[in-house]
């Protein structure tokens, strides 16, 4: 694989080395986030594990425009620490008015490259909607919002999710947009997502697209989701979730998944000849993350994560997906990635009679939003 001439740091999901070629006139116009109340006050929100919120709204982008035949919608997904913000670049104006944790994420969006005039998501053919899930800091509701009952900021009070909850709210978005059917994608959380919603919703998906996820989170991903945990509830700074500031652990608790993020091959191609970069590495992606995510966030989110078994409740999970078999469906996995492997992510297809591809790369889990040429040449054969 030829290297790129170009490379930056994004503050995007994961905080990926994304290699990409300069912006172009096929990019998508400044988008404008807007914000949909979904279960008002009148109406609340129960979560699957006994929790209530009084009222849900999510932060969502859409791009292009729904067809007369409500044909074209695409519902994309994202990841732990991603956004509403999939394409596009803000506008100043825009941009002034974000909250302070957006404008840290950046005006770029996540997956900018495979967006815009003659990309496989292209707004001229599709209507593309991307919502920040529901437990998240990007202005959806979550333990950094109000708490209408009180006044002030969830924060430690925020109930617990599952990955079931997330789907649950996503869903009443598609109504909310008057969108009954959508091909629905997402990567890594944003892939458990798609697979549950899938199961829940299926008359509402026209096809799935599941990246880098599994049908169960696993002991080795939640092993690394405990340690992440740890290092936030053991720092003092957390002060038992009623911080002032970002606690000095969400930063080791970053450092700690950005290494199950990338792969031992990623780290050798970048610093070989200088070791002790790679360790800097991880310390300075902690620092930045710290800047623009929510210690209270990270654990609801990680520990939602840590729900997902698409078997629960439905026979185990060979039974769940065989559901499946009536939606097309495509699964890619990753050669290098080790937190989801790419021989589940390929015994699921099967399991769920989908088509199985693969992304071939040194980067790991993160490779799904790092080779973007790859990801859009495996989207655009499927769709």
């Amino acid at each position: 694989m030829s290297e790129p001439s170009v490379l930056w740091e994004t503050w995007g999901e994961h905080e990926a080395i994304l290699l990409k070629p300069p912006r172009s006139p096929r990019r998508v116009p400044p988008p404008v986030p807007r914000t949909a109340v979904l279960f008002p006050r009148r109406e609340g929100f129960y979560t699957e594990l006994g929790g209530f919120l009084p009222e849900v709204r999510l932060r969502f982008e859409t791009y292009g425009r729904l067809s007369r035949r409500r044909d074209n919608a695409f519902l994309v997904f994202h990841a732990l620490t991603g956004s509403a913000h999939l394409a596009g670049h803000y506008s100043d104006e825009v941009f002034a008015r974000l909250s302070p944790l957006e404008q840290a994420f950046g005006r770029e969006g996540w997956w900018d490259a495979l967006v815009g005039p003659g990309r496989v998501l292209d707004p001229a053919l599709h209507y593309v909607i991307s919502a920040n899930h529901l437990g998240s800091c990007y202005g959806s509701t979550g333990p950094t919002s109000l708490d209408p009952r009180t006044g002030r900021p969830y924060g430690k009070d925020f109930p617990p999710l599952t990955i079931r909850d997330l789907a649950r709210a996503q869903a009443r978005l598609l109504d909310h947009l008057g969108v009954e059917q959508a091909t629905v994608i997402g990567g890594s959380l944003g892939g458990m997502v798609a697979l549950e919603f899938a199961l829940m919703y299926p008359e509402r998906v026209r096809k799935l697209i599941v990246l880098a996820a599994p049908p169960v989170h696993g002991p080795w991903a939640r092993a690394f989701n405990r340690l992440s945990r740890e290092a936030i509830l053991k720092d003092p700074g957390f002060a038992e979730g009623g911080y002032e500031r970002q606690p000095e652990g969400l930063k080791l608790a970053r450092a700690i998944a950005m290494l199950s993020y990338r792969a031992p091959a990623s780290f050798q191609k970048r610093w070989a000849d200088d070791p002790a970069q790679g360790e800097s590495y991880v310390v300075y992606q902690g620092e930045k993350f710290a800047r623009r995510f929510d210690a209270n966030t990270y654990l609801v989110l990680s520990q939602a994560m840590d729900t997902h078994d698409v078997g629960r409740g439905r026979g185990g999970v060979e039974a769940a997906l065989a559901r499946l078999k009536g939606i097309r469906s495509l699964f890619v996995g990753i050669d290098s990635d080790l937190l989801y492997t790419k021989e589940e992510v390929r015994e699921m297809a099967r399991l769920a009679g989908g088509r199985y591809q693969e992304i071939q790369s040194p980067h790991g889990h993160d490779a799904f939003l790092i080779e973007t040429d790859q990801v859009e040449r495996i989207l655009d054969s499927f769709l």
